[in-house]
């Protein structure tokens, strides 16, 4: 069913929008997206019926986002660094080492915000809400306590950035995806990784790693928007009804992601993980690295870009 066909009934007032999504039904993201849709519903009287396609049953992933702009679905969430090749502001929120935690990277978000709305407008979407991961952090089978101890270690890598942090820490890069992860940790295949902490659950990584360093590597969001197209069918105090919904998702949602990460490393900590906290001097290694990154990515960076990130660390320095 295109958009074309969308279904308006009208002696029901209804509107059905299919919202695709790559992530499981049991993720925290899903579901706080089917409390969105819930909570949409109840708030239109029916008048708005949202349905959640999950773990990529109505789009596969790399579909989800040119499938809503071709009207193959009327709403769909995605992660944005996965387009950040085509969309470069998308990329900012996977710039490593340059957010401490959930509150630098809500601040980078509210900075960035208004320019995700113009790329998303330029493409016939509208931005509903936007909900990070858990950080992404370091595991190793040994101490870490500067980037020498990188040197010669197994470092997975899934994408250019984790592939550039092997080259900077000259560690060897191993390209592993999710999917494979599990398996490459039990065979002893790394020493050391980046991921989160609800990757580390479901992949055991206490079967070989034995450290765990809260090192913020990035905080990855999702954003969940829907077709302008559709969105305008709706009057204007149904569209207010919808947004204000999708605020009160985004608030639920940062608070069910800071949640779930706790809870995830309280299952590595009960598994013998170690965590900790980065040392002095490892953390002006990376800070360093981070502003190599910078450095390499302002290089291809526009002007409205690069006036965000200067926004987010002028204001971030001066708290």
């Amino acid at each position: 069913m295109s958009v074309a066909a969308l279904t308006v009934n009208v002696y029901a007032e209804t509107v059905d929008i299919r919202i695709a999504t790559a992530y499981a039904a049991d993720n925290f993201q899903t579901m706080n997206l089917q409390q969105f849709a819930k909570e949409v519903a109840g708030a239109t009287n029916g008048k708005v019926k949202m349905t959640v396609f999950a773990a990529g049953s109505l789009l596969k992933p790399a579909e989800i986002f040119p499938g809503v702009i071709n009207e193959k679905a009327e709403a769909g969430e995605i992660i944005m660094s996965s387009l950040a090749k085509e969309i470069p502001v998308f990329g900012l929120d996977s710039l490593p080492f340059i957010v401490r935690g959930y509150e630098d990277a809500r601040h980078l978000w509210q900075t960035s915000r208004p320019e995700v709305e113009k790329a998303l407008a330029k493409r016939g979407l509208k931005l509903l809400y936007s909900v990070p991961w858990p950080p992404q952090n370091l595991y190793s089978k040994k101490p870490l306590s500067s980037l020498t101890d990188f040197k010669g270690m197994r470092m997975r890598s899934y994408n250019p950035a984790s592939e550039r942090i092997a080259e900077l820490t000259m560690a060897t890069a191993v390209p592993v995806q999710v999917i494979d992860l599990e398996k490459a940790i039990a065979g002893d295949k790394l020493d050391v990784m980046i991921t989160s902490s609800w990757t580390g659950v479901e992949t055991k990584a206490w079967s070989k790693l034995a450290y765990y360093y809260q090192a913020y590597v990035w905080i990855p969001k999702n954003i969940v928007f829907i077709s302008q197209k559709v969105f305008s069918r709706l009057d204007a105090g149904t569209q207010k009804k919808l947004m204000d919904a999708a605020q009160t998702a985004e608030k639920r949602g940062w608070l069910m992601s800071r949640d779930s990460d706790a809870g995830f490393e309280t299952q590595l900590r009960n598994n013998k993980i170690k965590i900790d906290r980065v040392d002095a001097l490892l953390r002006n290694n990376l800070d360093r690295l981070g502003e190599q990154f910078v450095r390499e990515w302002l290089r291809s960076a526009s002007n409205e870009e690069v006036a965000i990130l200067l926004k987010y660390t002028t204001e971030r320095s001066m708290k």
